[in-house]
């Protein structure tokens, strides 16, 4: 397995992303356990390891000793065509197990347009795709997540759904399995529909009510996230300081199921951030809920986090606020240390439009928060819009160019240029919500509202991008569609559909194909209103909202009646109180935030961009550290390796120096790069510290933070400056194994060596950035011998010089060498040692 696994990631983009082996990954022996447990996401790497309640069930269940929970995310097309072609199975990454040896394999379900990648994946898996096909030998198929409040388009490929939130219900599907387990297939879901919150389809459409986390101080969260080796799209350290959310916007999914807020104590989140700060080595801190900036007392938390972490160059990061001035200024707060973006989320661009949705944002908020923003420095400004809301009208779409027209004046008043970038995406009517009675745009309606928008907006300062309209019909249909919807699905995937999600894969054509392949006409799910008195596909599923809360608030937004927050004005009678024992909302008012310390930061002058005042030493001390990278690591790149080691170096508590200016980076510099999948036994690097440490000091703690298969073998200090030291290392020896199309004995392969080295050029293509360039590299060839020649095997000692005009590499050299042996492929590439021009002599 692991040698064709091997052969597999040489071949593809991004390899690291299929390796495993991360700082705090668990590996249990899969034999000394009773509940195999593989957690699945249908989405790359990048995404899925972005997927907070991804992190938290693997988590939670690693914790028990009975079972072992490993993970599996989407192969991109690059792999899984090398994975059909070497018919290799899908795979965990911890153990690389093939995933049809666990017992349950449990999807998260965040997007609809993942369907196709779900049975993608079970087919990679290679188990049936449709529950009923399958036996007592195939693993159990559960699924969660935000879609799961709709599961009949997926139920045929689903055997259990568990609808809600899964810290608590986790245990009792492991509990029920493990006692169950010896039962035939249709038993055992028997009895896990007994659990609250399990839905199984094979079972009809039976009434289940959501599970609900009562109270987030005492429910389990991360302490020892995963670290991924590569960047992934929320590279950050993640503090979920609140659940739901009580605004009310009437097209917002997860406003509505959700419910009720419940905050998590400041204290218990302090604790959290040390625990995680001490496991973790992020430079930043999310934190993270539907909308951050009502939490209680958010001042205070973000002002003592940020007192706490910025002599360690963490940063606070606030992922939701407000379109108001109060938000923009607390977000200035977290410029201290490290600089980011600003979105705001007016939605539509009228006031009457507004007031439909629930949104409780005027212009006049919106203009008094984009004013602060300049004011505290800010020159970017991100609006998100929609389009095709109900009610809208064409002087709704043209009121966003007018409110962006209005925002760029705010900035040019103040003698700024500003860059006012519209994002407009289309609105998706959802389960659950109050519009889930409404009609959706066609394609051709949101079309022609993208050009109107478009040809409206004059000033060069407004960037506008919008969504593909096609995509958001997609995501209509499936988002409240039916059984019949999953044979589409299934058409679908036969058609070659993956990756929805993303714009060079999707194919609406095939989709299209596909709903005429099932029989159905999409615009009876998309493009027509319901009455209330129709059953709803999602009927049977009880997120805690009452239907006529749902209606009430339908026929509020026909008449523009806006529904205050409850945390301010008292309980606006959603029904979640009957499933949660009681709602916060409908027992208090919001308290009032902390009052912030004397100190709080002061208005800019229009003019003045933040700057963050930054300790230099007036001494430097820099140590070099020389280490192994191993065989479990050899997929990783150069940034790949920069980040570990600078979360590894964070997590050590090095006294490491900083860059000056915003987003500030650990002083440090990496020696000569090493190409993906190439091992070796002598990479530097060279730290900067802001005060002296004992070497051996910083050899261990460093050593107990780094992966598997990378290790420090020496530390010392230096005195020249990074950038002249590493430089000087300009000559690499190289390891070099690779095979012969035809068997060589060593007399033949000496010769065709010494034909080659006689040669005055040697020259290849390089191509970088999707340009060929032919060069010369036999000026960077300083040596090569033939170790051993055995078979087609053949293995070199090769050194190579690398200047600041150019230099040679191990697969340039195999490149040229394929001129004299016949077709070399390498398969192993290792670096002995680096040196100097003159230690080489």
């Amino acid at each position: 397995m692991l040698e064709l696994l091997d052969n597999v990631l040489s071949k593809v983009a991004k390899p690291a992303r299929y390796i495993g082996g991360e700082f705090n990954a668990v590996i249990k022996d899969l034999n000394s356990v009773d509940v195999k447990f593989a957690l699945a996401f249908p989405d790359v790497y990048e995404i899925g390891m972005s997927n907070l309640g991804l992190r938290i069930i693997y988590e939670i269940l690693n914790r028990r000793h009975d079972t072992a929970a490993e993970r599996i995310f989407a192969p991109w097309p690059d792999m899984e065509a090398e994975m059909r072609r070497c018919r290799l199975p899908l795979f965990t990454l911890e153990s690389h197990t093939p995933a049809c040896e666990f017992d349950i394999i449990g999807f998260s379900l965040s997007y609809e347009l993942t369907y196709t990648n779900v049975l993608n994946m079970l087919d990679l898996i290679g188990i049936p795709i449709r529950s009923a096909e399958r036996n007592e030998s195939h693993p159990l198929i559960i699924a969660g997540g935000c879609c799961a409040c709709n599961p009949e388009p997926m139920a045929e490929f689903v055997d259990a759904f568990v609808i809600g939130e899964g810290e608590e219900i986790i245990h009792e599907l492991v509990e029920v399995f493990k006692l169950n387990r010896s039962l035939t297939r249709k038993a055992l879901l028997e009895k896990l529909a007994e659990i609250s919150g399990v839905y199984v389809p094979a079972l009809g459409q039976h009434p289940v009510r959501k599970r609900l986390v009562k109270d987030l101080d005492t429910a389990e969260y991360l302490e020892r996230p995963i670290i991924p080796f590569i960047e992934t799209v929320h590279d950050r350290l993640p503090i979920e300081v609140m659940r739901g959310c009580s605004r009310g916007c009437r097209f917002c999914q997860a406003g509505m199921i959700y419910r009720p807020v419940r905050e998590r104590p400041q204290e218990r989140i302090l604790k959290l951030a040390e625990c995680l700060n001490a496991h973790a080595g992020y430079d930043e801190i999310g934190l993270l809920s539907l909308s951050t900036a009502d939490y209680t007392g958010i001042e205070g938390l973000v002002h003592k986090l940020i007192e706490k972490y910025e002599p360690e160059k963490i940063g606070v990061s606030l992922p939701s606020i407000r379109a108001d001035a109060s938000c923009v200024e607390l977000a200035s707060e977290i410029q201290k240390v490290r600089k980011s973006g600003l979105t705001l989320a007016p939605e539509a661009g009228t006031q009457r439009l507004r007031d439909v949705i629930n949104k409780n944002v005027t212009e006049e908020d919106l203009l008094s928060a984009v004013e602060a923003a300049f004011r505290y420095g800010w020159r970017t400004i991100k609006l998100y819009f929609m389009i095709g809301l109900p009610t809208e009208t064409d002087e709704d779409v043209l009121g966003i160019a007018q409110l962006a027209e209005k925002v760029s004046q705010v900035a040019k008043k103040m003698r700024i240029r500003p860059t006012v970038n519209v994002s407009v995406s289309s609105f998706v009517p959802k389960p659950h919500t109050p519009f889930q009675w409404r009609p959706q745009d066609t394609v051709e309606e949101l079309q022609r509202k993208q050009s109107l928008l478009r040809s409206a907006i004059k000033d060069k300062a407004i960037q506008l991008s919008w969504h593909d309209a096609r995509i958001s019909a997609l995501e209509g249909i499936l988002s409240r569609g039916d059984r019949k919807v999953g044979e589409a699905i299934y058409h679908a995937w036969k058609n070659g559909c993956k990756f929805d999600a993303w714009d060079e894969y999707f194919d609406y054509e095939k989709w299209l194909s596909a709903f005429s392949a099932a029989g159905i006409t999409p615009a009876s799910y998309a493009n027509r209103p319901r009455d209330y008195s129709e059953p709803l596909p999602w009927d049977h599923i009880d997120c805690g909202i009452s239907k006529q809360f749902l209606i009430n608030e339908d026929k509020r937004a026909n008449r523009g009646i806006v529904t205050p927050d409850c945390r301010e004005e008292g309980c606006a009678g959603c029904g979640v109180a009957l499933i949660s024992g009681g709602c916060p909302a409908s027992q208090n008012t919001k308290q009032e935030h902390e009052e912030l310390p004397n100190d709080k930061l002061q208005m800019m002058d229009a003019e003045q961009q933040p700057t963050i005042s930054q300790h230099t030493p007036l001494s430097r001390h820099l140590v070099m550290l020389q280490l192994r990278k191993g065989e479990s690591v050899k997929y990783l790149g150069h940034l790949d390796m920069l980040r570990t080691f600078e979360k590894a170096l964070r997590r050590a508590r090095i006294h490491l120096a900083y860059t000056a200016g915003f987003n500030p980076r650990p002083r440090m510099s990496f020696g000569t790069a090493i190409g993906v999948g190439t091992t070796s036994d002598d990479e530097r690097i060279i730290i900067e510290l802001t005060c002296p440490e004992s070497v051996k000091e910083i050899q261990e703690k460093l050593n107990s933070q780094l992966p598997p298969g990378l290790q420090i073998f020496s530390v010392e200090q230096v005195q020249k400056e990074a950038k002249s030291l590493l430089a000087g290392l300009n000559v690499s020896v190289f390891r070099i194994t690779a095979e012969c199309q035809e068997a060589l004995d060593s007399a033949v392969a000496k010769k065709l060596l010494e034909k080659m080295l006689s040669c005055s050029e040697l020259r290849i293509s390089r191509i970088r950035a999707d340009k060929s360039k032919e060069i010369d590299i036999r000026p960077y060839i300083l040596s090569v011998n033939v170790i051993e020649c055995s078979q087609k095997l053949i293995e070199f000692e090769v050194t190579l010089k690398t200047n600041g005009s150019g230099g040679a590499g191990p697969r340039d050299f195999l490149e040229a060498a394929r001129l004299f042996f016949p077709s070399l492929e390498a398969k192993r590439i290792h670096r002995i040692k680096q040196t100097t021009e003159d230690e080489r002599r």
